[in-house]
């Protein structure tokens, strides 16, 4: 049976009968071009009647008195991708030029020529007929590969089975890199190197979530070409099937997720029963969606969430924590247990590892979005009855803003593309978030501003020094160090000070007072609350 993977060449053509006695005078180095018809050309502007591929066939003809074979006649030829030129020679001899000759060996273009009689229309024949056999053959295999690939889909692990299917039918080393950033490779002794590698973008709802690299030293030939087709089509059905299904156990866990965060008594779905029973402390996230694709019926916003759900469950499953995610509200809801229980590292620890790591690894694989992550995270607890508290430890977590660079004492975010807010590192900020604004507001007026108008209309510092000389203890010379001011400068900030607050300032009670006050301030700065003094 031929060999459906490759093309009929000008070498395979000269071993059929017809052409044992054919001779082959220039372009040798062609032999491997595809031959994809037969066609009967005498006149000299021919350029307009193919179409690349074909094998051309003149007797001399039309070259006129002199019988030359013209270069520019050839010329014409190679830019139509003629496979090869045969000729003829019994009835018009044809004088070739050595010209000619050089330009179809630095062309690599066949001139083949017939000393004895032939009959073209048998060539014609026979070519065609060998052509058509070749393509009903292909037609079939096809059909054959993309059968078995779409049954490869309904099976276990079937976007393995795909790929040693692809590898056994042409040879390819293989392999898919998808948005987990993770690589599945066949042969599996091979190692995925993509230099010299071809690949393909995995499509899904319109999204690129991974890409089919190939590695072979053949050439691709139409037919080639059209296996590739068929393989992308499964392994894209077979990412559709697992979104299809994640998206399935999303919605079945929701519900129980969104009863939790309520306050509503709900049933642990069968397929969270176990995992739920078995877990040594809870803690709840909340992950902010305004910049997000919508996760609508458009592909962006599911597949996103998708992967999102996927990067997060992989790499927090490495660090011993279960994650159940749902969308609540405007929000993300994240529930992590802790599953392992001889930790290297506290359960919080690496809480924060895992959103480190997927934050990055996110960024990592899609620079295009640009957007920032906030989360929002509760105390750890160990009844699920606390989820409510819980949710709304996150969600008031999440309403903090980054907080300012200068702010040293009790800073809980950095300059990272991502922010992670712990409930608990909030100190007095959590009676703050559950407090009307407008009471912070007035409490800090109360208490702070003499100074914080005095530091808005002379561009002064007497709040940070305040807030630096309560930090160090009340001790001027480290207060000033930190300030990276003369003592002399400190002494008169001090008296400024005590002349607008009154010389009690330093008394216990109204340094208390003070000192929430200075918080409060803080508090509105990173809600993005702050009056103008």
């Amino acid at each position: 049976m031929m060999n459906s993977f490759d093309s009929f060449t000008v070498a395979e053509m000269l071993k059929r009968p017809l052409f044992q006695k054919a001779k082959v005078i220039a372009g040798q180095g062609g032999l491997n071009r595809a031959v994809r018809w037969v066609h009967v050309l005498e006149i000299m502007d021919g350029s307009s009647y193919v179409k690349g591929g074909e094998l051309v066939l003149m007797t001399g003809v039309g070259l006129g008195e002199e019988k030359e074979l013209k270069l520019d006649y050839v010329r014409e030829l190679v830019e139509s991708k003629v496979a090869a030129l045969s000729i003829e020679m019994v009835h018009d001899f044809v004088v070739i030029p050595d010209a000619v000759k050089q330009f179809a060996d630095e062309q690599q273009f066949p001139i083949l020529i017939f000393e004895e009689p032939v009959s073209f229309v048998e060539i014609t024949q026979d070519i065609h007929t060998r052509l058509i056999a070749s393509h009903q053959d292909q037609l079939l295999s096809l059909e054959r590969i993309s059968t078995q690939f779409l049954q490869l889909t309904l099976q276990p692990q079937g976007l393995k089975k795909i790929l040693q299917l692809l590898h056994k039918e042409t040879g390819f080393v293989v392999w898919i890199e998808d948005y987990l950033g993770k690589t599945l490779i066949y042969p599996e002794t091979e190692k995925p190197l993509k230099k010299h590698s071809i690949h393909r973008p995995i499509m899904v709802l319109d999204v690129n979530i991974g890409d089919l690299y190939i590695r072979t030293t053949r050439k691709l030939t139409e037919y080639l070409n059209l296996i590739i087709d068929r393989v992308m089509i499964a392994i894209a059905q077979e990412y559709l099937r697992q979104f299809l299904l994640e998206e399935w156990e999303m919605e079945e866990g929701k519900k129980w997720m969104v009863d939790l965060v309520g306050g509503r008594q709900s049933e642990v779905p069968s397929s969270l029963l176990t995992v739920v029973q078995k877990r040594n402390g809870w803690v709840l996230c909340a992950i902010s969606q305004d910049e997000w694709p919508p996760a609508d019926e458009s592909g962006m916003g599911r597949v996103f969430l998708m992967k999102l759900i996927r990067m997060m469950q992989h790499l927090f499953e490495q660090k011993g924590i279960k994650g159940w995610v749902a969308p609540v509200e405007n929000r993300l809801a994240i529930i992590l247990a802790d599953h392992q229980t001889f930790a290297a590292d506290p359960f919080m620890e690496r809480v924060e590892k895992g959103f480190h790591s997927l934050f990055s690894q996110f960024r990592r694989l899609h620079p295009q979005l640009m957007f920032r992550w906030k989360v929002g995270i509760s105390h750890v607890f160990d009844d699920l009855a606390q989820m409510p508290q819980a949710w709304e430890q996150a969600s008031l977590a999440l309403s903090m803003e980054e907080m300012p660079e200068d702010f040293q004492g009790g800073k809980v975010a950095d300059a990272s593309p991502h922010t992670l807010i712990h409930y608990e590192k909030l100190q007095a900020w959590q009676l703050f978030l559950h407090m009307d604004t407008s009471a912070v507001q007035s409490f800090v007026d109360l208490h702070l501003g003499p100074l914080l108008r005095y530091d808005a209309k002379n561009k002064a510092n007497l709040v940070r020094t305040l807030e630096i000389y309560f930090q160090t203890g009340l001790q001027k010379q480290q207060t000033a160090k930190c300030l990276f001011i003369h003592r002399q400068t400190l002494y008169y900030r001090l008296e400024q000070i005590a002349a607008m607050l009154g010389d009690d300032w330093e008394s216990p009670d109204r340094r208390l007072a003070l000192e929430m006050a200075l918080s409060g301030y803080r508090f509105l700065l990173a809600r993005k609350k702050k009056r103008d003094w």
